[in-house]
């Protein structure tokens, strides 16, 4: 098994590629790093900066190359919660088929696999670029909802003023929805109209 660990260029957009034309048939193994700069490259990008480790275990056939992925490391993320930016852990596993011969679907070596991990070569194509999969592995390696972990106490690591801030805003937004609704119109005209009915009574 032959390792190749690739230092990232971050001005060079062919870093994260894998150049299979020329590499012969069995086992491999690769390393990339990504850091800031691979996140930037990502226009209106969720995550603002990070480092992660990725090793690539390959196997290549002369149909396909099978591609296993081990993603380790962390990302800046805005918490969900208090809005703050936090580092969150990256811990990913997947595997992707680079399908160079047009065959390997057909034959049902991506049977138990999705769409979304099959990648299939145009003719003539020698080099396959990873930079896609693995900012998207990355970000679907995240939770869905994104909070400060706890600290050792169990206490939440949020920002506080800002928790507290937030808290006034949707109090002050609750209140002029209470206002504006519909059963409040009706409840302050209610109320005047049974207000203006005793002023007459003691009229007379």
């Amino acid at each position: 098994m032959r390792t190749l660990h690739l230092d990232v260029i971050m001005d060079n957009q062919h870093s994260y590629t894998i150049a299979y034309g020329s590499l012969p048939q069995g086992k491999h193994t690769f390393e990339f790093e990504v850091n800031d700069a691979f996140f930037r490259r990502f226009e209106g990008s969720e995550i603002s900066e990070g480092q992660v480790s990725i090793s690539v275990d390959a196997e290549k056939t002369s149909r396909f190359m099978a591609l296993l992925f081990g993603m380790e490391g962390s990302v800046k993320v805005a918490c969900d919660r208090c809005l703050d930016e936090f580092f969150m852990p990256v811990d990913f596993e997947g595997t992707l088929i680079v399908n160079f011969s047009g065959d390997a679907e057909e034959e049902g070596d991506n049977d138990n696999l999705s769409e979304d991990e099959v990648m299939n070569m145009k003719p003539g194509d020698t080099e396959v670029d990873l930079a896609q999969y693995i900012y998207e592995s990355i970000c679907l390696s995240l939770p869905m909802q994104r909070l400060h972990p706890n600290d050792n106490e169990g206490v939440s690591a949020c920002n506080k003023e800002m928790l507290a801030k937030l808290q006034e805003l949707q109090e002050e937004a609750q209140r002029v929805r209470n206002e504006n609704s519909p059963w409040s119109k009706l409840s302050a005209g209610s109320t005047a109209r049974t207000a203006k009915r005793g002023n007459e009574r003691e009229c007379f």
